[in-house]
């Protein structure tokens, strides 16, 4: 990624989880480490003109050439601090004591689809929840372990400190890690389900795509191909999926939950949680942190293929 002289580091990421911001992450106050964090970022940002280049490219493309300066600069600067925000959630997750960590998330988060989730994981079958890089998402599996679910999540990390902190966290509760970018990844994930586990996976990874030959979805006002992974696994699992997200809110988190499918449906499960994700995203666009490389890496497939008409 090109930047100018001034930039600090090519990644948001790893600037953010040196060593001193793991370290004040486990002592500070929360508030007082998120306005941290958030004054860390915006630097970041500062600093980097191409980061803030592809924000406001993928933000344009989605939110059309339409919308005004006002109403685009407010939503710009709103995302900017979403997208930090989500790094000052992740750093909480993982380096904060375990159990400040369950008591925070016990206070802060409020679960209006328990149902669902309940429905879909008494069938006995396991469980596939879909969710995106939306909201606070880093809550998500220790939530769930939290409260007497057995979640398995596939995840990357981008940092040895990061690993290593999840796994030992993981290790004190019903929580099962399984690393994206290990060779049998797919193979781990349907275990985890015929062990009537609940796989948490991300549907909006678009650069990790397995693209469809045979089948398109309309995303975003664009063609473009779907992935093909969601969509074997449902259908060598049969289990039922659900769609969630952990939404910011004024008064803290809610987790929402839907359901998508009872499971070996032959229909496409990545166009409907697409959709879902879609409709949320329009809704909620500071809450989504894939902007700074979703223009990228979405229209590699919807302008080359010759198949973009937004």
């Amino acid at each position: 990624m090109p930047q100018d002289g001034n930039a600090v580091r090519k990644d948001i990421s790893r600037f953010l989880q040196k060593a001193p911001n793991v370290y004040l992450a486990k002592l500070l106050p929360l508030s007082m480490y998120r306005r941290y964090l958030a004054l860390l970022g915006l630097v970041y940002l500062g600093l980097n003109t191409q980061e803030r280049e592809n924000i406001s490219r993928s933000l344009k493309f989605v939110l059309g050439e339409g919308t005004g300066w006002v109403a685009f600069h407010s939503v710009l600067w709103k995302t900017y601090f979403g997208i930090v925000e989500h790094y000052s959630e992740k750093m909480i997750n993982a380096h904060r004591a375990l159990p400040a960590m369950i008591q925070f998330l016990t206070q802060a988060l409020s679960f209006s689809g328990q149902s669902v989730l309940d429905r879909a994981d008494a069938e006995g079958k396991g469980c596939i929840l879909v969710t995106g890089h939306f909201g606070a998402v880093e809550y998500i599996p220790l939530f769930l372990a939290a409260n007497h679910y057995r979640p398995s999540m596939i995840v990357r990390f981008k940092t040895e400190s990061l690993r290593r902190a999840l796994v030992e966290k993981s290790r004190s509760v019903d929580l099962e890690l399984i690393d994206a970018d290990n060779p049998n990844v797919v193979f781990k994930a349907l275990r985890a389900i015929q062990r009537k586990r609940i796989l948490i996976t991300m549907c909006d990874e678009i650069r990790h795509w397995r693209p469809s030959r045979r089948r398109n979805a309309t995303l975003f006002g664009s063609r473009i191909p779907e992935d093909r992974t969601l969509d074997t696994l449902c259908r060598r699992s049969k289990a039922p999926v659900v769609f969630g997200i952990v939404q910011r809110e004024k008064s803290g988190y809610d987790v929402k939950m839907v359901p998508i499918a009872g499971g070996g449906t032959d229909w496409s499960i990545c166009s409907a949680v697409w959709k879902r994700l879609e409709t949320i995203v329009y809704r909620n666009p500071e809450q989504w942190y894939q902007w700074p490389s979703f223009y990228r890496e979405f229209t590699r497939y919807s302008i080359n293929q010759e198949c973009h008409d937004h």
